[in-house]
């Protein structure tokens, strides 16, 4: 019987979600979501994920921030994401919910499985 070798996991930095999150708006444009604009990325307060700032053209005064998955819990989550802004579901939230902003005037999302929702 041939020895098994031990398997390999790759583990992923804030670092390195961070810089996935840097260029997540080009990624998203490739995708469909060209009202997209990135403000910022950054590193949460607790230092274990990622923060992603953005507005969107059809929102004009609207700031919407998404709390990435904590590195390498979800390998589909950019993916995800930018499909779900390129195919209208911040519209919907927008539309269905109204979510109201924090006292810094960010609206929160999050990803619940593959579908972007208010996060609560």
């Amino acid at each position: 019987m041939p020895k098994m070798l031990p398997t390999k996991f790759s583990k992923v930095t804030p670092n390195e979600q961070l810089a996935s999150f840097e260029n997540f708006t080009h990624f998203a444009h490739q995708l469909g979501a060209s009202q997209l604009q990135a403000a910022d990325a950054t590193i949460s307060d607790d230092g274990q994920r990622v923060e992603f700032f953005f507005s969107h053209t059809d929102f004009s005064n609207a700031r919407f921030g998404y709390r990435a998955k904590a590195p390498g819990e979800d390998i589909h989550e950019k993916l995800w994401l930018a499909e779900e802004l390129a195919t209208g579901s911040l519209h919907r939230i927008m539309r269905d919910t109204t979510p109201a902003a924090d006292a810094s005037g960010i609206t929160w999302l999050r990803l619940d499985e593959h579908l972007l929702r208010t996060h609560s």
